[in-house]
């Protein structure tokens, strides 16, 4: 029998949980470098230190291990992910193809609240290149606002699983120090194609702008780009 979805037993669902809070607190201490790679991820450890039971904890690590920044190390179980050039290589390779998408539904949309909120984090941006926290958190937006834009939720959700590479890159240090001004320009052309509508052209500049830091990490790593 089919249960009644009017019922008086169906209340809302409360979206922030234990386990989404200890989710972002471990993604975020690992994107930040402070579980860095081949970091020990013992359930038990980690919900004395955050005040929760394993339960949460083991959910967290399960997405973790799903969006690869955690990953099983044999007998020693789970561990911090450890960042392959072929790993790094292949989702640039993937955010370049969804970044362009984003960028060209952005342009199509082109909401103007959030088209505020991408001119007002470019400003910051443009502002103080050298504050690598500020700017971090300013690119963080840009490119998320971006995927908000899209008003796709399967885009906005792909993107996010590819976030942790973005934000670890710096972290670790491994993106050139200079990459960070000489990016900052090609952001302005990705608002200005979103700006004037054009798809085509955000589409090509959003590519551009990730290919080139793929391009420029992996130079860094000491391996060439692979579609060289």
């Amino acid at each position: 029998m089919a249960a009644d979805s009017g019922g008086s037993s169906w209340t809302p669902v409360t979206i922030t949980t234990a386990s989404e809070e200890v989710y972002r607190r471990l993604k975020q201490a690992i994107t930040d470098g402070d579980l860095p790679p081949g970091t020990r991820l013992i359930e038990s450890a980690l919900a004395k230190k955050l005040g929760v039971s394993r339960t949460p904890v083991r959910e967290a690590l399960h997405r973790l291990v799903q969006e690869g920044l955690a990953a099983q190390d044999g007998s020693r179980g789970l561990i911090v992910a450890r960042l392959s050039i072929e790993n790094i290589a292949h989702a640039y390779v993937l955010r370049e193809t969804l970044e362009g998408l984003a960028a060209r539904l952005a342009a199509s949309h082109r909401r103007p609240d959030l088209l505020e909120v991408l001119n007002h984090s470019l400003r910051q941006m443009e502002h103080d290149p050298g504050d690598v926290d500020a700017f971090d958190r300013a690119h963080s937006r840009f490119h998320d606002t971006i995927a908000d834009m899209t008003e796709n939720p399967y885009l906005i959700q792909s993107l996010k699983s590819l976030e942790g590479f973005r934000t670890r890159m710096v972290s670790l240090d491994w993106v050139a120090p200079d990459r960070v001004r000489i990016s900052v320009p090609e952001h302005r052309l990705i608002f200005e194609a979103i700006e004037m509508r054009d798809p085509d052209l955000a589409d090509h500049y959003a590519r551009l702008h990730v290919r080139k830091t793929r391009e420029g990490l992996l130079e860094r790593l000491g391996t060439p780009s692979p579609d060289r």
